[in-house]
């Protein structure tokens, strides 16, 4: 029986290429499109066999893409419930302002 000989798996290429590029503006000046794209890319890296000072890096990058997007979730919602309050309002200021015409 001939002697088999058992090779290690191929480590994966770090080479810097492989790594996903930071992107070209800072997260904040990034559009929600672009956020989403930089969130799958880094999603997609942190699969990758890098070492744990990548995946570490990585993992930082996509915290901060995850809170910018979760800051602008946090203020579309303020913003809509401020637009909401104040429809509200002047809709009751319009109807006093019917029901006091109606009056006199």
């Amino acid at each position: 029986m001939p002697a088999t000989t058992v090779t290690a798996p191929a480590q994966a290429s770090e080479a810097p290429e492989a790594v996903p590029a930071k992107p070209e503006h800072k997260i904040g000046q990034l559009t929600t499109s672009e956020l989403v794209r930089e969130s799958s890319r880094l999603e997609a890296a942190l699969k990758r066999p890098f070492s744990e000072d990548v995946k570490t890096l990585l993992q930082a990058r996509l915290d901060a893409v995850l809170a910018e997007q979760d800051e602008r979730s946090r203020k579309r919602q303020a913003d809509t419930a401020a637009a909401k309050a104040a429809l509200a309002a002047e809709s009751a200021e319009q109807e006093a302002r019917a029901a006091r015409e109606a009056d006199g």
